[in-house]
């Protein structure tokens, strides 16, 4: 049976919590941190030119050479064939089964030949474009990511070491709340698909508040119709949101969006009109003469005769979108198309097989100043529910590996029709209650440090035992200094590694989260990608714990009367966590015959074994017991003291891995969890507050006469991007 020997986390605070004469672990090193080499957790780009081919690439030559260097075993030859094929790949191969096979052979080369951070990519390529992955695959991308993967600590054990933290330390947790755009935005009906535009002075969303049923979708109940709101300049907050002119709402649905950099240009998606192409398509209108125009359709070029939609403008020039046209990887991919010199849409290109994958990509948003893409996805893996919201950054040649948001974004249900302010520090996105699913709307939320757009720089590092130099397992806590808020927590891995997206040009200080809170004096200023060495003393992995008041009379193996309160603490353990096997080790000091001293061990080591059995009624083979006599003295036997400590019982606990994390956060915050029942985790609120951001504050106006109060001409439609007075382009 695989086992893990118990961290200090476990052992320790066994040992931590008995209320008689506690054991102490000994301080042998300091607790600090130390600049490291870290590696370059980058895997090179696959770049893959001919991904809009249409058809898929095939080469009967490296077909046989590939079949020649195979049967002769020459991996050197055969990575060198693969890796001109699979470059080659259009769309379609990323849809075949042979050419999927081939990609894979691939990967596993690379691993062979020793390059894991390729492997991992391309194993990643797999995972996301082929039916079924076979668990061998997946098992080998974990296998590969793990050593530079650390996880999130899931969102109710995060909320109960909030808590925790609370009681102990003043450090504030990430602020994000979940905040109601209120009245003035939502109504009684579905609104969704917010659009928020970079200059943070209009929000664009989908509202079928319109008591009109459509005859195309009866399903639909009622017409989808574009509305806005804008900032009040006056009195500070948004406008209660008005409609479209019909000359953009039409008879037919319109939704998802989009306007260019200064508000004269809306792209939006319409479906079922009779001038398009397929179930949804593309529109433009332009700001001119004080009103909008008739939306044109954006032609073939751009729109598919399927559904194409979510449109999202950066700047004036490029378009990103998502279509479920065949041509795409999966149900529904991401695409951009760059406006040409003419003033035309050029025909859009597929964001390839690292965004895209089998499932669903939808609802793009590019933050144009760190060239993040954020996108809802249902096919990336290490996901929290349906659709999650990933992030990907563009390094001028290739998309950096999706980052899933984390738990304070995702839950276990679905996250899409968002938008993100120009600040990068805010995330607008629809969502329905679990009473109504249907009946969205629509919330803000603060985004958290890693899901920031520039939160582009790492802080990684290892975190070691300073007494065995091995490497260690606990929470990772960052604490941002320039705001005094601390970043989602992560357990480190196996190998000791966390690792942390931050924000550059700041001061962090690192904490852990092991038997106690312990804060490194340390702080690091993070100027660019950074790894460090953390060495703890308060932890020893792999090492065994002393029990060093349970003590023997000489020469005599009878259990004394003091050690029965300890032993019967371990019962109680034994018995609380069945699954978990107990080792106990007996020694002596170096006086006497080794041979009589070895079987004097076994026998003390014997006796507690038996008396524990007796207790907890475990099968005999629970629990273990051996003697060592004097051969692993901890010190020289050359004093009496000395002698005394090695005359010791040590307890060592193996426990299932999958076990750990239950252990870990239970002697953490006791056996009160006050975490509701599964499937009832999160409840609604009874009121959600609301953004003040939204709420046109109660303030007195000045007398502006009859025509302050007198509406705008519905013959003109207000600019929706005005420039404020008194601010220079340079303050804007």
């Amino acid at each position: 049976m695989r086992f893990l020997r118990c961290f200090s986390l476990c052992v320790g605070i066994v040992l931590w919590d008995i209320g008689y004469a506690q054991p102490r672990l000994r301080l042998l090193a300091g607790t600090y941190l130390r600049p490291t080499e870290g590696e370059v957790v980058t895997p090179p780009p696959v770049s893959f030119p001919n991904l809009g081919a249409l058809k898929p690439y095939r080469n009967s030559r490296l077909d046989k050479a590939l079949a020649r260097a195979e049967a002769q075993e020459d991996l050197r030859v055969v990575d060198s064939l693969l890796r001109q094929y699979v470059t080659q790949y259009s769309v379609y191969n990323f849809r075949d089964t042979v050419s999927l096979e081939r990609l894979l052979r691939w990967a596993q080369v690379r691993e062979l030949l020793g390059d894991t951070l390729l492997s991992a990519y391309l194993y990643g390529l797999v995972i996301r474009n082929m039916h079924h992955a076979p668990s061998e695959v997946r098992l080998a991308y974990q296998r590969l990511r793990e050593r530079w993967r650390s996880e999130w600590v899931p969102l109710d054990y995060y909320r109960k070491i909030v808590r925790l933290r609370q009681k102990i330390d003043t450090l504030a947790p990430p602020r994000g709340v979940l905040l109601s755009l209120g009245p003035h935005i939502n109504s009684p009906y579905p609104d969704y698909a917010p659009y928020m535009h970079p200059s943070g002075q209009v929000l664009l969303f989908t509202s079928r508040r319109e008591q009109m049923l459509t005859a195309l979708d009866p399903d639909q109940l009622r017409n989808e119709d574009l509305y806005y709101s804008q900032r009040d300049f006056v009195r500070g907050g948004f406008k209660p949101a008005e409609k479209f002119r019909d000359v953009i709402n039409s008879p037919y649905n319109e939704g998802s969006a989009c306007l260019n950099s200064d508000g004269t240009v809306l792209i939006l998606a319409r479906c079922d009109a009779p001038d398009g192409y397929g179930s949804c398509d593309l529109y433009l209108s332009r700001y001119e003469n004080g009103r909008w125009q008739e939306p044109k359709n954006l032609g073939p070029t751009l729109n598919s005769p399927y559904w194409d939609s979510h449109p999202f403008l950066v700047g004036d020039t490029l378009l990103f979108f998502a279509s479920n046209r065949p041509q795409g990887l999966g149900q529904s991919d991401i695409y951009v198309s760059r406006l040409g010199p003419d003033g035309e849409w050029l025909p859009p290109e597929n964001l390839g097989p690292l965004i895209n994958t089998l499932g669903d990509e939808v609802t793009p948003y590019f933050y144009e100043p760190y060239q993040t893409l954020y996108f809802s996805s249902t096919g990336q893996p290490f996901g929290y529910g349906g659709y999650d919201i990933y992030k990907s950054r563009w390094l001028n040649s290739f998309w950096e590996e999706p980052r899933n948001l984390g738990p304070l974004v995702n839950t276990d249900g679905d996250e899409y029709y968002f938008t993100i302010d120009g600040r990068g520090s805010k995330i607008y996105y629809a969502r329905a209650t679990r009473k109504d699913p249907r009946n969205f709307d629509l919330y803000s939320f603060e985004l958290p440090m890693e899901a920031r757009p520039d939160a582009i720089t790492r802080l990684a590092g290892y975190l070691i035992d300073s007494v065995s130099g091995r490497p260690l397992v606990s929470i990772v806590i960052a604490i941002d200094l320039t705001e005094g808020t601390e970043i989602t927590p992560v357990f480190s891995n196996k190998y000791g590694y966390f690792e942390f997206q931050l924000v550059q040009n700041r001061q962090y200080q690192l904490m852990l989260l092991d038997t106690h809170l312990i804060r490194i004096p340390d702080t690091v200023a993070l100027l660019d990608d950074q790894t460090y060495s953390l060495f703890l003393t308060t932890a020893e992995l792999q090492r065994p714990y002393v029990l060093e008041n349970i003590e023997f009379p000489t020469n005599s193996a009878e259990i004394t009367p003091e050690a029965y309160p300890r032993l019967d603490y371990i019962a109680g353990f034994l018995a609380k966590y069945p699954f978990v096997r107990l080792r106990i080790e007996g020694h002596t000091d170096a006086v006497g015959d080794p041979e009589y001293n070895r079987k004097l061990s076994q026998q003390r080591a014997e006796n507690i074994r038996k008396y524990l059995l007796q207790v907890t009624g475990l099968p005999p083979d629970q629990i273990q017991a051996r003697g060592y006599g004097p051969d692993r003295p901890l010190f020289p036997n050359t004093t009496e003291e000395n002698r005394a400590r090695n005359r010791r019982v040590e307890f060592i606990l193996e426990v299932p891995p999958e076990k750990l994390m239950l252990m870990r956060l239970d002697y953490l915050f006791g056996e009160d969890w006050d975490l509701p029942p599964a499937g009832e985790t999160d409840e609604e609120p009874e009121e959600i507050p609301l953004d003040p951001e939204f709420q046109l504050p109660e303030i007195e106006l000045p007398d502006s006469g009859e025509d302050f109060e007198e509406p705008i001409s519905r013959d003109f439609d207000p600019p929706l991007i005005e420039e404020e007075e008194g601010l220079s382009k340079d303050e804007d």
